[in-house]
Protein backbone atom coordinates (compact mmCIF):
# COMPACT_ATOMS: atom_id res chain seq x y z
CA UNK A 1 0.00 0.00 0.00
CA UNK A 2 3.05 2.25 0.62
CA UNK A 3 4.36 1.98 -2.68
CA UNK A 4 0.88 3.22 -3.98
CA UNK A 5 0.92 6.08 -2.47
CA UNK A 6 4.36 6.79 -3.21
CA UNK A 7 3.88 6.47 -6.62
CA UNK A 8 0.53 8.64 -6.71
CA UNK A 9 2.83 11.22 -4.54
CA UNK A 10 5.58 11.31 -7.11
CA UNK A 11 3.11 11.13 -9.84
CA UNK A 12 1.05 14.19 -8.27
CA UNK A 13 4.55 15.99 -7.96
CA UNK A 14 5.84 15.24 -11.70
CA UNK A 15 2.51 16.05 -13.04
CA UNK A 16 2.41 19.82 -11.17
CA UNK A 17 5.83 20.55 -12.26
CA UNK A 18 4.75 19.92 -15.66
CA UNK A 19 0.92 21.93 -15.36
CA UNK A 20 2.63 24.76 -13.48
CA UNK A 21 3.57 26.83 -16.48
CA UNK A 22 0.13 26.48 -17.68
CA UNK A 23 -0.88 28.57 -14.17
CA UNK A 24 1.55 31.36 -15.29
CA UNK A 25 -0.33 33.76 -17.85
CA UNK A 26 1.49 34.57 -20.77
CA UNK A 27 4.68 32.44 -20.41
CA UNK A 28 4.31 30.23 -23.44
CA UNK A 29 2.88 32.97 -25.73
CA UNK A 30 6.20 33.76 -26.68
CA UNK A 31 7.23 30.59 -28.07
CA UNK A 32 5.83 30.46 -30.90
CA UNK A 33 6.82 33.68 -32.56
CA UNK A 34 10.21 32.69 -31.17
CA UNK A 35 10.54 29.47 -32.97
CA UNK A 36 8.65 30.39 -36.22
CA UNK A 37 11.50 33.48 -36.63
CA UNK A 38 14.33 30.82 -36.53
CA UNK A 39 12.52 28.76 -38.94
CA UNK A 40 12.72 31.94 -41.20
CA UNK A 41 16.13 33.08 -40.54
CA UNK A 42 17.41 29.26 -41.06
CA UNK A 43 15.28 29.45 -44.61
CA UNK A 44 16.70 32.51 -44.93
CA UNK A 45 20.19 31.54 -44.59
CA UNK A 46 19.82 28.06 -47.08
CA UNK A 47 18.94 30.26 -49.55
CA UNK A 48 21.97 32.47 -49.07
CA UNK A 49 24.14 29.43 -48.82
CA UNK A 50 22.70 28.08 -51.94
CA UNK A 51 23.08 31.17 -53.80
CA UNK A 52 27.01 31.71 -52.34
CA UNK A 53 27.45 28.28 -53.69
CA UNK A 54 25.93 28.93 -57.07
CA UNK A 55 28.48 32.25 -57.44
CA UNK A 56 31.53 29.83 -56.14
CA UNK A 57 31.69 31.68 -52.90
CA UNK A 58 31.67 28.01 -51.34
CA UNK A 59 32.85 24.85 -52.03
CA UNK A 60 30.60 22.38 -52.76
CA UNK A 61 31.64 20.19 -49.32
CA UNK A 62 31.83 23.20 -47.21
CA UNK A 63 28.21 23.96 -48.80
CA UNK A 64 27.15 20.67 -47.98
CA UNK A 65 28.55 20.86 -44.06
CA UNK A 66 26.38 24.20 -43.77
CA UNK A 67 23.36 23.10 -44.88
CA UNK A 68 23.42 19.27 -43.31
CA UNK A 69 24.07 22.15 -39.76
CA UNK A 70 21.11 24.29 -40.91
CA UNK A 71 18.78 21.76 -41.32
CA UNK A 72 19.62 20.17 -37.79
CA UNK A 73 18.72 23.44 -36.39
CA UNK A 74 15.83 23.62 -38.06
CA UNK A 75 14.43 20.47 -36.95
CA UNK A 76 15.05 21.51 -33.93
CA UNK A 77 13.49 25.05 -33.90
CA UNK A 78 10.45 23.30 -35.43
CA UNK A 79 10.46 20.90 -32.38
CA UNK A 80 10.38 23.63 -30.05
CA UNK A 81 7.35 25.19 -32.45
CA UNK A 82 5.34 22.05 -32.55
CA UNK A 83 6.04 21.82 -28.09
CA UNK A 84 4.77 25.19 -27.79
CA UNK A 85 2.41 26.21 -29.84
CA UNK A 86 -0.55 23.64 -27.92
CA UNK A 87 0.58 25.42 -24.83
CA UNK A 88 -0.09 28.94 -26.15
CA UNK A 89 -3.32 27.53 -28.02
CA UNK A 90 -4.65 25.75 -24.92
CA UNK A 91 -3.65 28.63 -22.42
CA UNK A 92 -6.74 29.63 -20.84
CA UNK A 93 -8.51 26.19 -21.10
CA UNK A 94 -5.42 25.12 -18.91
CA UNK A 95 -5.28 27.53 -16.91
CA UNK A 96 -8.86 26.20 -15.50
CA UNK A 97 -8.24 22.12 -16.12
CA UNK A 98 -4.60 22.46 -14.61
CA UNK A 99 -5.84 21.85 -10.59
CA UNK A 100 -8.67 18.95 -11.92
CA UNK A 101 -6.00 17.74 -13.86
CA UNK A 102 -3.13 17.66 -10.91
CA UNK A 103 -5.48 15.38 -9.45
CA UNK A 104 -7.68 13.33 -11.76
CA UNK A 105 -4.74 12.31 -14.21
CA UNK A 106 -2.66 10.85 -11.36
CA UNK A 107 -5.67 9.13 -10.19
CA UNK A 108 -7.16 7.82 -12.93
CA UNK A 109 -3.03 6.66 -14.48
CA UNK A 110 -2.71 4.58 -11.21
CA UNK A 111 -5.85 3.39 -11.19
CA UNK A 112 -5.25 1.87 -15.07
CA UNK A 113 -1.91 0.94 -14.70
CA UNK A 114 -3.00 -1.21 -11.26
CA UNK A 115 -5.82 -3.26 -13.53
CA UNK A 116 -3.84 -3.43 -16.94
CA UNK A 117 -0.12 -2.62 -16.29
CA UNK A 118 2.49 -4.85 -17.27
CA UNK A 119 5.83 -4.12 -15.28
CA UNK A 120 7.46 -6.97 -16.85
CA UNK A 121 7.43 -5.07 -19.93
CA UNK A 122 10.39 -3.66 -21.26
CA UNK A 123 10.19 0.26 -22.28
CA UNK A 124 9.48 1.05 -26.11
CA UNK A 125 13.02 2.16 -27.95
CA UNK A 126 11.08 3.84 -30.61
CA UNK A 127 9.37 6.38 -27.83
CA UNK A 128 11.97 6.75 -25.87
CA UNK A 129 13.96 8.13 -29.56
CA UNK A 130 11.49 11.25 -29.96
CA UNK A 131 11.41 12.26 -26.83
CA UNK A 132 15.26 12.92 -26.77
CA UNK A 133 15.40 13.30 -30.82
CA UNK A 134 17.10 16.72 -30.40
CA UNK A 135 19.02 16.19 -27.14
CA UNK A 136 21.12 13.28 -29.13
CA UNK A 137 21.13 14.97 -32.26
CA UNK A 138 19.11 11.30 -33.82
CA UNK A 139 18.09 13.14 -37.57
CA UNK A 140 15.80 10.17 -38.58
CA UNK A 141 13.83 10.70 -34.70
CA UNK A 142 13.62 14.82 -35.20
CA UNK A 143 12.08 13.98 -39.03
CA UNK A 144 9.72 11.69 -37.51
CA UNK A 145 8.56 14.09 -34.52
CA UNK A 146 7.74 16.63 -37.69
CA UNK A 147 6.11 13.87 -39.63
CA UNK A 148 3.87 13.41 -36.48
CA UNK A 149 3.43 17.08 -36.11
CA UNK A 150 2.62 17.55 -39.64
CA UNK A 151 -0.21 14.49 -39.67
CA UNK A 152 -2.06 16.34 -37.20
CA UNK A 153 -1.28 20.06 -38.69
CA UNK A 154 -1.39 19.59 -42.57
CA UNK A 155 -1.64 23.26 -43.38
CA UNK A 156 1.77 24.42 -41.85
CA UNK A 157 4.00 25.40 -44.36
CA UNK A 158 6.25 25.82 -42.20
CA UNK A 159 6.57 22.60 -41.67
CA UNK A 160 6.56 20.83 -44.81
CA UNK A 161 9.77 23.37 -45.37
CA UNK A 162 12.20 21.82 -43.22
CA UNK A 163 10.95 18.25 -43.64
CA UNK A 164 11.52 18.78 -47.68
CA UNK A 165 15.11 18.93 -47.51
CA UNK A 166 15.59 16.80 -44.77
CA UNK A 167 13.54 14.13 -46.67
CA UNK A 168 16.20 14.94 -49.68
CA UNK A 169 19.35 13.99 -46.93
CA UNK A 170 17.71 10.53 -45.99
CA UNK A 171 17.10 9.64 -49.31
CA UNK A 172 13.61 9.53 -49.90
CA UNK A 173 13.31 11.33 -52.79
CA UNK A 174 9.03 10.41 -53.24
CA UNK A 175 8.60 12.13 -49.76
CA UNK A 176 10.71 14.85 -50.75
CA UNK A 177 9.15 15.58 -54.08
CA UNK A 178 5.71 15.76 -51.15
CA UNK A 179 7.03 18.14 -48.91
CA UNK A 180 7.98 20.17 -51.46
CA UNK A 181 4.67 20.26 -53.42
CA UNK A 182 2.83 20.97 -50.05
CA UNK A 183 4.61 24.17 -49.57
CA UNK A 184 4.21 25.48 -53.04
CA UNK A 185 0.58 24.54 -52.61
CA UNK A 186 0.33 26.75 -49.10
CA UNK A 187 1.83 29.81 -51.00
CA UNK A 188 5.74 29.32 -50.25
CA UNK A 189 5.86 28.90 -54.29
CA UNK A 190 9.57 31.13 -54.37
CA UNK A 191 11.63 29.98 -57.52
CA UNK A 192 14.28 27.65 -55.59
CA UNK A 193 11.85 26.09 -53.50
CA UNK A 194 10.21 25.49 -57.24
CA UNK A 195 13.68 24.17 -58.28
CA UNK A 196 14.28 22.05 -55.74
CA UNK A 197 10.60 20.39 -56.26
CA UNK A 198 11.42 19.61 -59.77
CA UNK A 199 14.85 17.93 -58.83
CA UNK A 200 13.00 16.25 -56.33
CA UNK A 201 10.48 15.17 -59.16
CA UNK A 202 13.76 14.04 -61.32
CA UNK A 203 15.58 11.86 -58.76
CA UNK A 204 11.97 10.15 -57.54
CA UNK A 205 12.09 9.39 -61.43
CA UNK A 206 15.31 7.77 -61.16
CA UNK A 207 17.24 10.82 -62.87
CA UNK A 208 14.95 11.08 -65.90
CA UNK A 209 13.18 14.52 -66.13
CA UNK A 210 9.64 14.23 -66.47
CA UNK A 211 6.87 16.70 -67.78
CA UNK A 212 5.70 17.56 -64.51
CA UNK A 213 9.92 18.13 -63.43
CA UNK A 214 10.46 20.28 -66.71
CA UNK A 215 7.05 22.66 -66.08
CA UNK A 216 8.79 23.07 -62.64
CA UNK A 217 12.05 23.99 -63.60
CA UNK A 218 10.49 26.39 -66.62
CA UNK A 219 8.22 28.05 -63.69
CA UNK A 220 11.35 28.38 -61.48
CA UNK A 221 13.49 30.40 -65.04
CA UNK A 222 10.55 32.08 -65.77
CA UNK A 223 10.54 33.92 -62.19
CA UNK A 224 14.09 33.69 -61.62
CA UNK A 225 15.83 33.62 -65.17
CA UNK A 226 19.30 33.55 -63.09
CA UNK A 227 18.28 30.28 -61.79
CA UNK A 228 21.36 28.13 -62.43
CA UNK A 229 19.54 24.79 -61.49
CA UNK A 230 17.04 25.30 -63.40
CA UNK A 231 18.63 26.00 -66.34
CA UNK A 232 21.40 23.50 -66.07
CA UNK A 233 18.15 20.42 -65.41
CA UNK A 234 16.43 22.47 -68.47
CA UNK A 235 19.01 21.86 -70.78
CA UNK A 236 19.40 18.11 -69.69
CA UNK A 237 15.88 17.59 -70.42
CA UNK A 238 16.92 18.72 -73.53
CA UNK A 239 19.45 16.09 -74.23
CA UNK A 240 17.03 13.54 -72.47
CA UNK A 241 14.58 14.30 -74.86
CA UNK A 242 17.42 13.99 -78.20
CA UNK A 243 17.69 17.17 -78.44
CA UNK A 244 21.19 17.49 -78.29
CA UNK A 245 22.28 20.75 -80.37
CA UNK A 246 19.53 22.72 -77.95
CA UNK A 247 21.11 21.04 -75.14
CA UNK A 248 24.81 21.29 -76.53
CA UNK A 249 23.61 24.98 -76.83
CA UNK A 250 22.14 25.36 -73.47
CA UNK A 251 25.44 24.10 -71.62
CA UNK A 252 27.49 25.93 -73.38
CA UNK A 253 25.95 29.67 -72.97
CA UNK A 254 25.46 27.81 -69.34
CA UNK A 255 29.67 27.87 -69.44
CA UNK A 256 30.44 31.21 -71.06
CA UNK A 257 28.31 33.09 -68.36
CA UNK A 258 29.56 31.32 -65.48
CA UNK A 259 32.02 32.53 -62.70
CA UNK A 260 35.26 30.73 -63.09
CA UNK A 261 35.14 29.53 -58.93
CA UNK A 262 31.31 28.46 -59.83
CA UNK A 263 30.63 24.72 -57.96
CA UNK A 264 28.48 23.50 -61.00
CA UNK A 265 31.05 24.21 -63.39
CA UNK A 266 32.46 20.90 -63.10
CA UNK A 267 28.94 19.72 -63.68
CA UNK A 268 28.05 21.72 -67.07
CA UNK A 269 31.36 20.69 -68.69
CA UNK A 270 30.95 16.91 -68.11
CA UNK A 271 27.42 17.42 -69.98
CA UNK A 272 28.85 19.01 -73.13
CA UNK A 273 32.03 16.54 -73.43
CA UNK A 274 29.24 13.82 -73.01
CA UNK A 275 26.90 15.72 -75.78
CA UNK A 276 29.98 16.20 -77.99
CA UNK A 277 31.04 13.06 -77.90
CA UNK A 278 28.00 11.93 -78.82
CA UNK A 279 27.50 13.90 -82.17
CA UNK A 280 31.25 12.63 -82.73
CA UNK A 281 30.12 8.55 -82.33
CA UNK A 282 26.85 9.79 -84.30
CA UNK A 283 29.42 11.07 -86.92
CA UNK A 284 31.92 8.08 -86.42
CA UNK A 285 29.11 5.64 -87.27
CA UNK A 286 27.60 7.82 -90.28
CA UNK A 287 31.19 7.99 -92.10
CA UNK A 288 31.60 4.21 -91.63
CA UNK A 289 28.08 3.47 -93.84
CA UNK A 290 29.40 6.11 -95.88
CA UNK A 291 32.29 4.24 -97.08
CA UNK A 292 30.80 1.12 -97.35
CA UNK A 293 28.51 2.38 -99.40
CA UNK A 294 30.77 3.66 -101.85
CA UNK A 295 32.97 1.18 -101.43
CA UNK A 296 30.18 -1.50 -102.93
CA UNK A 297 28.81 1.07 -105.54
CA UNK A 298 32.95 1.31 -106.48
CA UNK A 299 32.99 -2.99 -106.60
CA UNK A 300 29.15 -3.96 -108.20
CA UNK A 301 28.48 -0.92 -109.90
CA UNK A 302 25.01 -0.72 -107.97
CA UNK A 303 21.92 1.69 -109.81
CA UNK A 304 22.04 5.49 -109.87
CA UNK A 305 20.02 5.72 -106.91
CA UNK A 306 22.63 4.64 -104.69
CA UNK A 307 25.43 6.86 -106.45
CA UNK A 308 23.10 10.12 -105.67
CA UNK A 309 22.46 9.10 -102.54
CA UNK A 310 26.48 8.65 -101.69
CA UNK A 311 26.80 12.15 -103.30
CA UNK A 312 24.19 13.79 -100.64
CA UNK A 313 25.89 11.72 -97.83
CA UNK A 314 29.31 13.04 -98.90
CA UNK A 315 27.76 16.57 -98.71
CA UNK A 316 25.40 16.28 -95.34
CA UNK A 317 29.77 15.19 -94.10
CA UNK A 318 31.15 18.26 -95.50
CA UNK A 319 33.57 16.20 -98.46
CA UNK A 320 32.12 18.50 -101.41
CA UNK A 321 34.69 16.70 -103.70
CA UNK A 322 34.31 13.21 -103.13
CA UNK A 323 30.35 13.89 -103.63
CA UNK A 324 31.31 15.33 -106.88
CA UNK A 325 33.45 12.26 -107.69
CA UNK A 326 30.61 10.25 -107.10
CA UNK A 327 28.34 11.92 -109.32
CA UNK A 328 31.56 11.92 -111.95
CA UNK A 329 31.39 8.28 -111.09
CA UNK A 330 27.66 7.97 -111.64
CA UNK A 331 27.85 9.61 -114.97
CA UNK A 332 30.51 7.42 -116.30
CA UNK A 333 28.98 4.36 -115.42
CA UNK A 334 25.63 5.14 -117.13
CA UNK A 335 26.53 7.47 -120.04
CA UNK A 336 24.07 5.58 -122.58
CA UNK A 337 21.04 5.63 -120.21
CA UNK A 338 19.20 8.76 -120.56
CA UNK A 339 17.11 8.70 -117.73
CA UNK A 340 20.13 8.20 -115.23
CA UNK A 341 21.60 10.84 -116.98
CA UNK A 342 18.93 13.70 -116.28
CA UNK A 343 18.48 11.87 -112.48
CA UNK A 344 22.46 12.55 -112.20
CA UNK A 345 22.36 16.05 -113.72
CA UNK A 346 18.98 17.18 -111.32
CA UNK A 347 21.22 15.33 -108.26
CA UNK A 348 24.09 18.12 -109.15
CA UNK A 349 21.20 21.19 -109.66
CA UNK A 350 20.47 19.64 -106.35
CA UNK A 351 23.50 19.71 -104.49
CA UNK A 352 24.83 23.04 -105.67
CA UNK A 353 27.52 20.56 -107.96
Amino acid sequence: MLVWIAALLMTGAVLAALLLPLLRRGRGDAAVPESTHDLAVYRDQLAELSRDETLGRIGMAEAEAARNEIMRRMLEAQSRRQAAAPAVAGAESGRRLAAAAAVALPVAALLTYATMGRPDLPGSPAASRLAHAVETGDFPAMVAQVEQHLAKHPDDAAGWLVIAPAYRRLGRPDDAADAYAQAIRLGKGSPGLIADYGEALMLANGGLISAEARQAFSEALKQDAGSAKARFYLNLADGQEGKRVEALKGFRDMLASAPKDAPWRQAVEAQIAELEQAPAEREAMIRGMVESLDQRLQREGGDVEGWMRLARSRMVLGEREKAVKALDAAAERFRGDAKAMDAIAAARKELGL
